[in-house]
């Protein structure tokens, strides 16, 4: 039996929907759902088969719709000020995001699904784990433990059901992969928000596919709308990746293009290294210093340097890392993000900063590399090898050529 384990994590919730869709997509079934605090909440819309209510829930979701405050326009100082405030008052009122949840929750769906389905909360003042699994719940009280779960003390106030208190599940499991296994789970699909909370050691040997967030979500307790939408998008990307539907690591790219990529661009890579180090009398000093001749000598290492050169120069201009991305145009991106940049930097040269900035010593490198200045271009090689490198690739998707062997000889694929 296929499980599905949904750890807290607040406003990251959104991250498991991704994720939601992305087994949906792949049509990977599953026989038990388990959830601590927003990953209970999830873990509902999973067991009630109810996607498109939980994708417009997140898309949508705001301060407006956890809190109840319309006398503030909803910053983000303003918001961690409540926090503060919120705090000597015994925490947050969250009455707001009990309405917000009951109209996404459909308990007849809900209690005629075959699915299993457990979450976990905190006793206190006894800070005791609490199990409650479906045969526990109610109509009536479905709605108070998944509040229960998701009471984040002190941020949040305590939750009261039947004269007792509860707080967030993470006090006790934030990733209820042994509920799962209790309730006849034989592989696990984990999906880990790697937030605050306990982990508890798995107790069974048995399969488990963990899927976590590779890219920075921001604060759990940050409630935007453009942050939760981004975040359904990571989480469908890396789940869709962790199946090998899709490649990269925080860049997403469709199947087949880091190959791709690679071929057309490893020769002239390489040749555009060693023309500028044999040019600036640098070649054995710097292949032995920074094992690039070891690099250029082993395809697989090679290849892992240069998806590792893309991913970088992507976040140091800033390419939007949610997107799925061709490389072709991810490339074009990359070398228009450059030309702009550059074009605030025409002399740079004549007046080098002693601490530069990731994109300006591209600039740097690539203005020494033009006027073939061995000195300068030495220095910043052995201060700042590996954006040389970035320096060096950008050239070489800029001159745009790459060499086909099969019909032996260099071909641009910037001409149509």
């Amino acid at each position: 039996m296929r499980a599905v384990v949904l750890s807290g994590g607040g406003s990251k919730g959104s991250y498991e929907i991704g994720f939601y869709k992305a087994i949906r997509k792949l049509r990977i079934k599953y026989d038990i759902v388990t959830g601590t605090s927003v990953g209970a909440l999830n873990g509902v819309l999973m067991v009630q088969k109810t996607y498109y209510r939980g994708l417009i829930l997140w898309s949508n979701l705001n301060y407006k719709k956890i809190f109840d405050y319309d006398n503030i326009k909803y910053k983000e100082e303003q918001i961690l000020n409540l926090y503060k405030d919120n705090l000597l008052k015994g925490g947050t009122d969250i009455s707001r995001l009990e309405k917000t949840i009951s109209k996404v929750i459909s308990t007849k769906k809900f209690f005629n699904s075959s699915i299993r389905y457990g979450l976990i909360t905190v006793k206190v003042p006894s800070f005791k784990g609490i199990r409650i699994i479906k045969e526990d719940l109610t109509e009536n009280n479905l709605k108070d433990y998944l509040i229960a779960s998701s009471s984040f003390f002190p941020a949040f106030k305590l939750k009261k059901i039947d004269n007792k208190y509860y707080i967030d599940g993470g006090f006790y499991d934030n990733l209820p992969i042994n509920l799962a296994i209790d309730l006849g789970a034989t592989e696990v699909i984990a999906v880990d928000l790697d937030e605050i909370g306990l982990k508890r050691k798995v107790k069974s040997d048995i399969p488990i596919t963990y899927i976590t967030p590779q890219n920075d979500i921001g604060s759990f307790l940050k409630f935007e709308k453009n942050k939760t939408r981004r975040g359904i998008r990571l989480g469908f990307n890396d789940t869709m990746k962790k199946y090998n539907k899709f490649e990269g690591n925080k860049y997403t790219f469709k199947l087949g293009c880091l190959d791709q990529n690679f071929e057309k661009n490893k020769d002239l890579f390489k040749k555009n290294i060693f023309d500028i180090l044999n040019t600036n009398s640098l070649l054995n000093i710097i292949l032995e210093s920074f094992s690039f001749e070891k690099i250029l000598n082993d395809d697989l290492l090679l290849k892992d340097k240069i998806n590792k050169l893309l991913e970088e120069l992507g976040y140091l201009f800033e390419l939007d890392d949610s997107y799925i991305y061709n490389v072709k145009k991810y490339n074009r991106l990359l070398i228009r993000k450059y030309k702009l940049f550059n074009k605030n930097y025409n002399n740079i040269l004549s007046n080098i900063k002693f601490i530069l900035d990731d994109k300006e010593k591209t600039i740097c490198f690539k203005q020494l590399i033009e006027k073939k200045d061995d000195v300068k271009l030495r220095e910043l090689i052995i201060l700042f090898p590996n954006e040389f490198l970035m320096t060096i690739y950008l050239k070489t998707i800029m001159e745009g050529w790459y060499y086909d062997r099969k019909k032996n000889g260099w071909i641009n694929w910037n001409i149509k």
